[in-house]
C-alpha cells in the first residue's frame, strides 16, 4: 500500500482491568498498525491505569506510539473528546475497551481509503455478542446512511473510522450527554453530508456487559435517552440538510419505540409521557402510525421499521 494514512485509535476506559488487555492485544495485532494508540482513563478505581501502564511499557517498539491520558470528568464523551484533542492522525478510530477489533480491520479500512481518498468516514459490519450467548449483525441500509444511523445505529465506535478534522468541524465529542452520545455524534457527522464508504465485511466483535452506560434496562435512566433524543432533533431542525424533517419525523418513531420498552418494563407513567411528547401536535396518521409502532413492539415483536418506514 502507497501514502497509508497515519491512524490513532483512541480508547476511553473506565474500570476494565479484566477486559482492557483484549482490547489492547486487538490493535497491536492489526496486520497495518495504526500511527497511535491513545488510553484515556477516566478515573479507574481499579487497577486499569497500572495494566494499560504495564501494557505499553512491555510493547514498546513494535511499531505504534502509545499515549496514556487521564480525563478526571466523568463520562465517555470527555475521555474521547480528550484523546481526540491528544490525536495527530489523519483518521481517528474510537474503539471501545471491552471490544476486539478483528487482525484485518485497519487493512481493509486503509484500501477503502486509498480506492476513495475523498472520503471522510469509512464503516464496517460488527458482530454484536449478546448477554444471552447469541449474536448479531445489525442492518445497514446502503441506500440512505442517515437511515440506518438512525434505525440501527450505523456509526457506533466500534464501526467507522472518520477524517479527523472532519471530526472537529462537526463539534467532535463536546457535548456531555449521558446515554446515546455516539447516536448523537453520528448525527451530527451525516447531517454534514460526508463521503462515506461501507464495506460489508465483519470487522469487529463487541461484547455486550451487564454493567455497560446502557444497562440493562431504559427505565433507570428515564429522561436521558429523551434528553438525547431532544438534542437530536434540536441539531437536525437547526441543520441545512434537505432530510431533516424526516429526521424530526424518525425520532418521534425512536421516541415510540423507547415507550414500548417503557411499557414492556411496567413504566407506564413513562410510557405514557413519552408518547404525549411523540404524538403531540401531530396529524391523526401520524399519530395512528407511533401508536402502532409502539403497541407492535411492546408486543414484543421485532422489525416493525419495515412496515412503516414507507410512510416516513
Amino acid at each position: 500500500m502507497k501514502n497509508v494514512p497515519k491512524i490513532s485509535v483512541i480508547v476511553p476506559v473506565w474500570n476494565r482491568q479484566d477486559l482492557i488487555e483484549r482490547c489492547l492485544d486487538s490493535v497491536l495485532n492489526q496486520r497495518i498498525k495504526p500511527f497511535e494508540l491513545i488510553v484515556v482513563d477516566n478515573g479507574s478505581t481499579d487497577d486499569t491505569y497500572k495494566r494499560v501502564e504495564q501494557w505499553m511499557q512491555s510493547h514498546e517498539g513494535k511499531g505504534i506510539g502509545f499515549k496514556l491520558l487521564t480525563e478526571t470528568k466523568k463520562g465517555a464523551c470527555e475521555a474521547r473528546q480528550k484523546g481526540l484533542e491528544s490525536a495527530e492522525g489523519e483518521f481517528v478510530s474510537f474503539f471501545d475497551s471491552d471490544d476486539e477489533m478483528l487482525s484485518s480491520l485497519l487493512e481493509t479500512a486503509i484500501a477503502k481509503i486509498e480506492e476513495n481518498p475523498n472520503s471522510d468516514i469509512i464503516c464496517w459490519n460488527c458482530r454484536i455478542n449478546l448477554l444471552d450467548g447469541t449474536s448479531k449483525v445489525p442492518t445497514v441500509i446502503k441506500e440512505n446512511f442517515l437511515e440506518s444511523h438512525l434505525i440501527h445505529a450505523l456509526l457506533r465506535p466500534q464501526g467507522y473510522l472518520v477524517r479527523r478534522k472532519f471530526l472537529i468541524n462537526a463539534g467532535g465529542w463536546s457535548k456531555p450527554i449521558k446515554v446515546w452520545n455516539d447516536y448523537e455524534l453520528g448525527l451530527r457527522l451525516l447531517l454534514l453530508n460526508p463521503e462515506i464508504i461501507f464495506t460489508d465485511e465483519i470487522l469487529a466483535e463487541i461484547y455486550s456487559q451487564a454493567e455497560s452506560i446502557t444497562g440493562k434496562d431504559f427505565s433507570s435512566k428515564e429522561g436521558q435517552w429523551e434528553e438525547t433524543l431532544d438534542e437530536m432533533e434540536k441539531v437536525a431542525l437547526s441543520s441545512d440538510s434537505p432530510q431533516k424533517n424526516r429526521v424530526q419525523k424518525i425520532l418521534n418513531y425512536r421516541r415510540a419505540i423507547l415507550a414500548a420498552h417503557y411499557y414492556r418494563e411496567n413504566n407506564l407513567k413513562g410510557a405514557k409521557s413519552l408518547m404525549r411528547a411523540a404524538t403531540v401536535n401531530k396529524s391523526v396518521n401520524e399519530r395512528l402510525l407511533l401508536k402502532f409502532s409502539c403497541h407492535f413492539t411492546r408486543l414484543g415483536l421485532r422489525g416493525v421499521w419495515r412496515i412503516v418506514k414507507n410512510f416516513y
